[in-house]
């Protein structure tokens, strides 16, 4: 199995935990970790992840360094956002990758594997271009009319992506990537996750969401047609073979307005690295104490508190 992350000196460690915990639930599969960094990833980086392979068995991991042709191109949309550049790194796969490989599963650093992942990665590709879970925002139709297609083809989260690299190769879709930011830069806002719905919408599989659990489907409020994934959603939501923590706020992170309810699974695995009770401070200043100023005001019942992203009530997992 060829698994592909793509990190920043921000997300070395995610990554690691994530690594661990796909290397802890497939003890029996031959891993090869494809890691693509950029320049500010330092070589104690690369040997804490290194670590973290090397001592499960029938695990190894190889670093790619970004190409400055690949760093000089323009990469939209995302200015006041918690992304960088290196989420557009998986676009550019077919150049960064040996020719060698025909399939990659693409995770991003905020996952937590599960279970095994031999289910996922046997999903049969011939004439896909990938297979992916869908977002939760699906049911927006601000989506379709910002991207100009039809609703009936869905919108799929890109966190987890199992990638038919022969096809995108053969079908030359680095070109195409590349033209459709140069044309259409204006209607992307959710970055390479809007390109790859927009360009992929009619030769894609659709996977079950336990594959791709993200923090939207555990909303209380849903964008998603909850009778449309009513067994799927229960699954998931008891029992993710890839759990997700898609939102800005992340369990490593020392101030979360709303704590996942999953969270103690992220800990879980990370308590297991050599990064334990790691939390990072991701706030200037400034936004430290309008934080701290409005969940007073809150607590004082002085302001009034915010339901929009209240999580169902579900007991955590592990």
């Amino acid at each position: 199995m060829d698994i592909v992350a793509c990190t920043d000196k921000w997300f070395v460690m995610p990554t690691g935990v994530m690594m661990y915990s796909v290397c802890v639930n497939n003890p029996d599969m031959d891993i090869v970790f494809h890691v693509i960094t950029d320049d500010c990833v330092t070589d104690d980086d690369k040997n804490d992840l290194e670590d973290i392979v090397v001592s499960f068995k029938r695990k190894s991991i190889v670093f790619y360094p970004v190409s400055e042709s690949i760093k000089n191109n323009c990469f939209p949309a995302l200015e006041k956002t918690h992304l960088t550049e290196v989420t557009y790194y998986r676009l550019w796969l077919t150049k960064i990758l040996p020719n060698t490989i025909d399939k990659i599963l693409y995770l991003d650093g905020d996952i937590i594997v599960r279970h095994s992942l031999l289910s996922l990665w046997n999903t049969d590709l011939e004439g896909y271009a990938l297979a992916a879970v869908a977002d939760c925002m699906e049911g927006n139709i601000e989506y379709y009319n910002r991207l100009g297609y039809p609703s009936q083809y869905g919108y799929f989260n890109a966190g987890a992506l199992l990638i038919n690299l022969k096809y995108w190769r053969e079908n030359g879709v680095l070109k195409v990537f590349s033209d459709y930011i140069s044309n259409y830069s204006a209607n992307i806002k959710y970055h390479d996750q809007d390109i790859l719905n927009v360009l992929f919408r009619n030769c894609k599989i659709v996977l079950p969401l336990k594959y791709n659990l993200s923090t939207g489907f555990l909303y209380k409020t849903p964008y998603y047609d909850y009778r449309k994934y009513k067994d799927e959603i229960m699954e998931a939501r008891m029992n993710p073979d890839v759990l997700h923590f898609s939102t800005s706020e992340k369990p490593w992170h020392v101030y979360q307005r709303y704590p996942h309810p999953y969270s103690s699974t992220w800990y879980k695995y990370q308590n297991r690295t050599k990064w334990k009770d790691v939390k990072y401070e991701h706030r200037p200043f400034r936004l430290r104490i309008i934080n701290f100023v409005a969940d007073t005001l809150r607590r004082w019942k002085l302001k009034p508190q915010i339901t929009m992203y209240d999580f169902i009530d579900i007991a955590p997992i592990d």
